[in-house]
């Protein structure tokens, strides 16, 4: 099974020498290995000239086919380390930067202390990604917002709510201090069900938005398509985080999460509700339907519903 791992890892990392690096093997070795393989198949699975490296007609089967191999492996282990009354295990968690970094820790510290013997390993990616790699039972379950109940079992932690962050130097600021809340006042709560100054007022203004497949950006094009206008975007970003970090450095303005300011609040940026469906959003931790639940995903979930159910 070596070499169905050589070539996943491959296929995941879409280079050979990062893939030789995280498989702790050379590069030449690894190599060699995957074609050894393909020679066998009868195939190529690779498409070596595209950069990031790509797969072949051919490959996509192939890499389909071993990630069905794959899924019913781990459904095994699952179930027979089930048998182990939670001693021993592996779960495999996604999230995106800013879930991961500020959600999923304290659910991990309670589930660690719980269940020693389970190792979480943790996926951070877009949501668009992370939601393929849920299908393709890559991960076992998923933090995010929206699932679709026809596809995963989700249940909800909290509710969130999307606030703007403009950086403080703005002179919009001083036209709309009547609506502008600070760091302290979102800790406190006040953001909630206060009054929000029409989103058109800051069409002239440049934005930090995130790039396609977050679910901030798609809640951030609703948003302003509903105030009437198309924002003037200074740079797309991967990471909420980062787009909030940039914010309260005067950049520019950005969407954002209330949870963020309450858990990483700086100086720098003032902050205002926005109105609309968009606005408000419920983090859930999610499950493909169709798959085997095991007690460690089990007791993962029900570790995440105690940490946040009075949040």
């Amino acid at each position: 099974m070596k070499e169905l791992d050589y070539i996943y890892e491959v296929y995941r990392e879409r280079s050979f020498s990062a893939a030789a690096k995280k498989l702790f093997v050379s590069q030449p070795a690894l190599s060699v290995a995957v074609k050894k393989a393909e020679e066998e198949l009868g195939i190529t699975i690779f498409n070596r000239s595209l950069k990031p490296l790509g797969l072949t007609d051919e490959g996509k089967i192939y890499i389909n086919s071993l990630e069905k191999i794959r899924s019913v492996e781990k459904g095994l282990k699952e179930r027979l380390s089930d048998i182990s009354d939670l001693k021993i295990g592996n779960i495999t968690v996604g999230g995106e930067n800013f879930i991961s970094s500020f959600i999923i820790p304290e659910i991990l510290i309670m589930f660690s202390k719980e269940y020693s013997g389970i190792t979480v390993d943790l996926v951070e990616s877009n949501s668009a990604d992370l939601f393929s790699k849920l299908s393709a039972e890559t991960v076992d379950l998923l933090l995010a917002h929206e699932f679709d109940s026809n596809l995963y079992l989700s249940t909800e932690l909290f509710k969130e709510q999307v606030i703007l962050a403009v950086p403080e130097s703005l002179p919009v600021n001083e036209r709309l201090k009547s609506f502008a809340l600070s760091v302290q006042d979102i800790k406190n709560g006040r953001h909630k069900n206060f009054p929000a100054p029409g989103l058109s007022e800051f069409k002239d203004e440049n934005f930090l938005l995130l790039k396609p497949g977050n679910d901030m950006a798609k809640r951030a094009a609703a948003l302003c398509f509903e105030a009437g206008f198309s924002p003037k975007v200074k740079i797309r970003l991967d990471q909420l985080i980062t787009s909030y970090f940039l914010a309260c450095s005067g950049m520019g303005i950005s969407f954002v999460s209330d949870i963020i300011v309450k858990k990483a609040g700086t100086s720098g940026c003032v902050y205002y509700t926005v109105d609309g469906e968009s606005a408000f959003r419920t983090m859930s931790v999610g499950f493909k339907k169709s798959r085997y639940m095991s007690r460690a995903v089990s007791a993962f979930i029900k570790t995440a519903v105690n940490v946040y159910k009075t949040r």
